[in-house]
C-alpha cells in the first residue's frame, strides 16, 4: 500500500504560472499514486518591478532566484520555471529534474477586433511588446501579414514596451479609445495562453479577454522565437533523491533535446535572455533543424537554417518537382454543395496559392468573415494586399499539420471547415468540406524528371501521375531506384505506397 506523501511545489504568483504549476502538480500525481502536490505562491523580483522593461534592470534570474532560494533552504521541494526564464548558470544544488512535454513554440498577436477598422482607415496600429527579439523580429513581418486596403500603403505601426502578467497585458486592448494606455494588439506565447485556456479556472478570465480579439499566429520561420519558448522546466534539490524520482516521470526526452539545441545558441551569441534572438527547433527523422534569425550584439542581423543530427542529403542536391512541371490548371466552378459548404464553414484552410488564385470573386469576398489559414506566406501576403485577416501558417507542412492548431483549446477552431484545394485531392475528415476550386491537365513527363538521379516531390499528385505514366512494372522499378525525398506527410505516404521509402525534407 503506498504512503501518502504531500510535496510543495514553489511557483510565481501569476495566473499563467499558477495555471501551468497546477497542471504539472496534477500530472505529477497521476504518475506517483499517493502522492499529494501542494502549491507554494513565491513573489519574484521580475512580478515586483513593471515599471520598466527587464533589459533596463541591472541583474538577472528576475523569476527564479525568489523560488531557487525556497528550494536551496527547503520551504519548498520543487519548483516550476518556464525554461526560457532560466540563465545557462545554474545553481549547483538545483538540478533539472524534468521537462515535460512542450506546447507550441510560436508567438501570438491578439489584436482588438476594431484593428481592421483601423487599417482600412490608415490609422497607427499600437502593439505592446518588451521584448527585443519580437522589436527586431516582428516590425518587418508585420508589414506584409496586416490587411492592406490600398496597394502601395504599408501598415502604420507603433510598439509600446510593456510589462506585467498576462491578464494585465491583453486587458489593454478593450481599454477606452483615446486612452494612452490602449493598445490595439499584445504580443504573447501562445504556449502560455494555451496553457490559462487549459486550466478550469484561469480560462474564465481569458475568455473574458479574448471578447472582441482577433488571433494572429507568427510562423516561426518568419518570427522565431525565445530559445525554449513553449517548454517547461521542474527543478529538485540535487539531495533529494526522491523527489526527484517522482519528477522524473513527466520527463519528455525529445522536448530536452530540442530546448537544448536553442540555448546552445544563447551561449553561442554571449548568453542573457534580453537578446534579440529568436532560435527554434523543429524536428526530423534525422535529428532537425535550428531556424536562428535575430541580431547579434555587435549589430550584424543574422538569419540561418542550420541542420543538427546527420542529414543524408541537402536540398540542392535534388531537382524539385512542381505540380506546374507537369501540368496545365483550369479554375472550377464549385458546385451547389461545395458553395453551400464553402458559405457555411467557419474556418478555410487555402492548401496552395493556387486554390486562391482559381477562387471566384463571390468566394473571395466571403474570406473576409472567416477564419483563414494558409499553407504558406505566399498565399498569407496575397490574402493581406486582399485586405483578408489571416490567422496563421502551417508553414508549408500540410492539413495533416493543420490538425495540431484545430485541437488547440486557445483557437477554439472545432467548427466547419472548408479545405480549399484541387479536384484530385482528397480527405478524410468528418468536420472538413473539401473545396475543389481548378482542375489539372496533364502536358507531358518533363526531361528534368526522367534524367534526375535525385527528386524532390512537392506533392503526391505529381509522383502519382509519373508513377502511372510509367506504364511497366519494370520502368516503375527502374525510376524507382532514384533517390527520392519529399515532406513528411501525403507525400511520403504516397512515395511509401509504390514501395519506395523517401528521404524526408523540408522545402525552404
Amino acid at each position: 500500500m503506498e504512503l501518502t506523501r504531500t510535496y510543495k511545489l514553489g511557483t510565481r504568483r501569476s495566473l499563467l504560472a499558477w495555471a501551468q504549476s497546477s497542471w504539472v502538480a496534477r500530472e505529477i500525481e497521476k504518475l506517483n499514486p499517493g502522492l499529494t502536490v501542494e502549491l507554494v505562491g513565491i513573489d519574484t523580483q521580475g512580478d515586483k518591478i513593471l515599471d520598466k522593461p527587464l533589459s533596463q534592470i541591472e541583474g538577472k534570474e528576475f523569476f527564479t532566484a525568489e523560488l531557487d532560494h525556497a528550494l536551496l533552504d527547503g520551504r519548498v521541494d520543487f519548483t516550476v520555471h518556464s525554461m526560457k526564464d532560466l540563465s545557462l548558470d545554474r545553481p549547483g544544488k538545483i538540478k533539472l529534474a524534468a521537462v515535460p512535454a512542450r506546447e507550441l513554440q510560436h508567438d501570438v498577436i491578439l489584436f482588438h477586433t476594431s484593428t481592421i477598422d483601423r487599417l482600412r482607415e490608415g490609422k497607427t496600429i499600437r502593439i505592446g511588446t518588451s521584448s527585443p527579439r519580437r522589436l527586431t523580429l516582428i516590425p518587418s513581418f508585420l508589414k506584409k501579414a496586416l490587411p492592406r486596403f490600398s496597394p502601395d500603403q504599408e501598415p502604420t505601426l507603433e510598439f509600446v514596451q510593456i510589462r506585467g502578467n498576462v491578464n494585465t497585458r491583453l486587458s489593454r486592448i478593450h481599454e477606452a479609445e483615446g486612452s494612452d494606455r490602449k493598445l490595439d494588439g499584445v504580443v504573447l506565447a501562445f504556449a502560455g495562453l494555451e496553457r490559462l485556456a487549459l486550466d478550469s479556472k484561469a480560462s474564465l478570465e481569458l475568455w473574458k479577454l479574448m471578447e472582441n480579439a482577433k488571433i494572429m499566429v507568427l510562423p516561426i520561420r518568419e518570427c522565431p522565437t525565445a530559445p525554449a519558448q513553449g517548454a517547461l522546466a521542474i527543478e529538485g534539490h540535487l539531495d533529494r533523491d526522491d523527489v526527484l524520482a517522482a519528477l522524473k516521470k513527466l520527463h519528455h526526452q525529445d522536448t530536452q533535446n530540442a530546448v537544448q539545441e536553442e540555448r546552445k545558441i544563447l551561449q553561442e551569441w554571449g548568453g542573457g535572455c534580453h537578446q534579440k534572438l529568436g532560435a527554434n527547433f523543429i524536428s526530423n527523422p534525422y535529428g532537425g533543424k535550428l531556424y536562428i534569425r535575430g541580431e547579434k550584439p555587435n549589430g550584424e542581423y543574422e538569419q540561418e537554417i542550420r541542420n543538427i543530427g546527420r542529414m543524408p542529403y541537402s536540398m540542392n542536391e535534388f531537382t524539385k518537382v512542381e505540380a506546374s512541371d507537369l501540368f496545365h490548371f483550369h479554375a472550377k466552378a464549385l458546385t451547389p454543395t461545395e458553395q453551400s459548404a464553402f458559405q457555411k464553414a467557419d474556418v478555410c484552410f487555402i492548401a496552395h496559392s493556387r486554390a486562391l488564385e482559381h477562387l471566384g470573386s463571390n468566394q473571395t469576398q466571403q474570406l473576409h468573415h472567416k477564419r483563414v489559414w494558409v499553407s504558406g506566406m505566399k498565399s498569407w501576403h496575397k490574402l493581406a494586399a486582399q485586405g483578408i485577416w489571416v490567422e496563421g501558417s502551417v508553414e508549408y507542412k500540410g492539413y495533416d499539420h493543420f490538425q495540431i492548431f484545430r485541437n488547440k483549446a486557445l483557437l477554439r477552431m472545432k467548427l466547419s471547415t472548408a479545405f480549399l484545394t484541387h479536384a484530385e485531392s482528397a480527405i478524410n475528415d468528418q468536420d472538413t468540406t473539401l473545396i475543389a476550386t481548378y482542375t489539372h491537365e496533364f502536358k507531358q513527363i518533363p526531361q528534368k524528371i526522367l534524367g534526375a538521379t535525385h527528386l524532390y516531390w512537392s506533392s503526391g499528385l505529381p509522383f502519382s501521375t509519373v508513377w502511372s505514366m510509367l506504364g511497366s512494372q519494370e520502368k516503375q522499378a527502374e525510376f524507382a531506384k532514384k533517390v527520392h525525398a519529399s515532406g513528411a506527410g501525403k507525400t511520403a505516404a504516397a512515395l511509401r505506397a509504390c514501395g519506395i521509402e523517401p528521404v524526408v525534407l523540408d522545402a525552404e
